[in-house]
């Protein structure tokens, strides 16, 4: 077996292509086809069990369900997008390496697989590099959703998993740092049990809250907190991660404050010394109040 059949990446797409990702070893996806006026040359999960009618809530984690449900196994399977890839550089404490088109098709042209052993011989999943933010992932939340909704989360994983709680806790409270873009590779065992663990989680949060008004930078609700549980779910099974540097094809191949050294030194700094001094972290509270 070789290398391109060990290991699969759902590509998922939504909008039309910026560059063509025909290659072997990616399965290009359109999102959210039941809800599209146009259809994309590519396979579309509105077919068998799928929640593609909800993609403006969910994002690409629709796609993520159709898989679990569709695809043939394979030895490992991950998530990557049209516009976002591993790049397999893992010395590298910046995130993000933006390209602008032409350059994007030219490393998708000559993108290549790791073997399986080389990657997973000392890894159980493959993630990015994680963003360093000045707060607690908590606070952040906070800052940018709906507290009601994470409080139903934490209270949903407390129902259904309550030996999750303590690895909840600890990436909300207790963490400045969080993986984004819904983006993984891991073994195929490990897959199918995260995501019976997540979407059983994630599905019924949905029926406790309705963010169908929400405006549209809170409206991928559900997009959002599947990155928080995959974090939970790293921590609970002390699963060995790599993370990679994701290469971001983007046309205004703008920089990002996330790869300055300068931003990142200052975000530790300012998340240290308010934990020190307890000022402006009010869920550091209220995580003591949900211990009591």
């Amino acid at each position: 077996m070789n290398k391109e059949d060990d290991i699969k990446l759902l590509c998922f797409y939504h909008n039309k292509a910026l560059i063509n990702t025909d290659r072997e070893f990616l399965i290009n996806v359109q999102c959210g086809r039941s809800e599209m006026t146009s259809h994309l040359p590519m396979l579309g999960y509105d077919t068998g069990d799928n929640i593609s009618s909800r993609n403006a809530y969910w994002s690409e984690i629709t796609g993520l369900y159709w898989a679990w449900k569709h695809i043939e196994k394979v030895p490992y399977v991950g998530l990557c997008s049209y516009r976002r890839f591993f790049n397999f550089r893992f010395d590298s404490a910046k995130p993000i390496e933006i390209l602008d088109v032409p350059r994007g098709q030219q490393f998708v042209d000559g993108y290549t697989l790791p073997t399986a052993q080389a990657l997973f011989g000392d890894a159980d999943i493959i993630t990015p590099v994680p963003y360093t933010y000045a707060y607690s992932i908590a606070r952040v939340c906070s800052m940018n959703y709906n507290d009601r909704d994470f409080d139903i989360l934490q209270r949903v994983v407390e129902e259904k998993y309550p030996d999750y709680l303590a690895a909840y806790r600890d990436h909300m409270y207790e963490n400045n740092k969080m993986i984004g873009h819904n983006m993984f590779i891991m073994s195929w065992d490990n897959f199918t049990r995260y995501c019976d663990w997540v979407f059983d989680i994630l599905l019924e949060v949905e029926r406790r809250i309705d963010p169908t008004k929400y405006p549209i930078h809170q409206i991928r609700v559900f997009g959002y907190m599947h990155e928080i549980l995959l974090e939970v779910f790293i921590k609970k099974h002390n699963m060995r991660a790599k993370q990679s540097q994701i290469l971001w094809v983007d046309p205004s191949a703008q920089k990002t404050h996330f790869n300055s050294l300068y931003y990142r030194t200052a975000a530790n700094a300012y998340y240290r010394f308010t934990r020190a001094t307890q000022s402006n972290y009010e869920h550091l509270a209220k995580n003591k109040l949900h211990q009591s």
